[in-house]
């Protein structure tokens, strides 16, 4: 296993510094801009947690059992909360079928927890962002904890059989604008995607996100998205990036990405097995911070 002094060679090499940690480490493209500060992204996590949630038939209560609907949504952050980052992966019943590695976790969990502790922790890295060291949790969509965390994260949808209560959590949780990030989904998973977006935003389309998109370019310059391969394991597919964007603008808001054909926190996952390139999982994980940069900034 790769330590921590590896992963801060990752953050030197962002910089611009030649690096060596003990295998050829591929120098991560500078930020084009700005990054936003500790005080921005908590600032803009505080902000969304505080924001009222418009559930359709009403509004969610916080603190309420999971899926209830009712009262009136609070206006104030939980006690406790600092607005510092978590990763938040979504938990789902699979409506049959089975995930990648079936025989050992739940469709929802694939690559949980190695994947999870590997982008918090380049996050804590090469950020200001203040990133909870322990910073992962796996909420239920319909959980009312989930309105206080700007990105969530969910995988092989194409299982996912969602129950109307977590079907209308989705729907308010992008309305009040939280960031849903779809990975490790492929084939025929792409009709359930769309259809549970039909019923979320039925207004809406699913587009291809262009390569010139803002969320390419909110740390990392990406120039070319696509020319990080899919994850070998998964044999020969070409990724494709999809969203969903406010109004149906692409030059707008988009509310969540797509990435299809793709398992993107495969990468992460083997980052320290020495399995695969070094420099394609450091590709990946720019990926992963341009997704929770841009969520907190837009």
């Amino acid at each position: 296993m790769i330590g921590r002094a590896t992963r801060v060679g990752i953050a030197i090499a962002t910089l611009g510094i030649v690096a060596t940690t003990g295998m050829a480490m591929a120098a991560l493209a500078p930020h084009t801009g700005d990054p936003p500060g500790i005080a921005d992204a908590r600032d803009a996590a505080t902000t969304f947690a505080q924001a009222p949630v418009s559930m359709p038939g009403g509004p969610m209560t916080r603190g309420s059992e999971p899926g209830s609907i009712g009262g009136s949504a609070s206006q104030t952050a939980p006690e406790g909360y600092d607005g510092s980052y978590e990763f938040v992966r979504i938990r789902y019943e699979a409506g049959g079928g089975g995930g990648f590695f079936r025989s050992r976790e739940p469709e929802w969990a694939h690559d949980y927890d190695r994947a999870d502790r590997e982008i918090i922790s380049v996050l804590d890295e090469v950020t200001n962002m203040d990133v909870r060291p322990d910073g992962y949790r796996v909420l239920r969509m319909d959980d009312p904890e989930v309105f206080n965390f700007p990105v969530v994260y969910l995988v092989e949808i194409g299982y996912w059989n969602p129950k109307p209560e977590e079907l209308r959590a989705l729907d308010a949780y992008l309305d009040k604008g939280g960031f849903l990030i779809v990975d490790d989904f492929r084939g025929g998973q792409l009709r359930n995607l769309l259809w549970i977006m039909n019923q979320v935003a039925p207004e809406l389309e699913v587009m291809e996100v262009p390569d010139d998109h803002a969320i390419f370019d909110s740390f990392f310059r990406i120039e070319e998205p696509r020319a990080l391969p899919t994850h070998p394991v998964y044999g020969s597919l070409s990724p494709v990036y999809l969203g969903l964007f406010e109004d149906n603008d692409p030059t707008g808001r988009l509310m969540a990405i797509f990435n299809y054909d793709n398992d993107i926190a495969e990468w992460w996952e083997t980052f320290s097995t020495g399995f695969y390139p070094i420099d394609l999982s450091n590709e990946a994980f720019k990926f992963g911070v341009n997704y929770v940069v841009y969520a907190h900034t837009r």
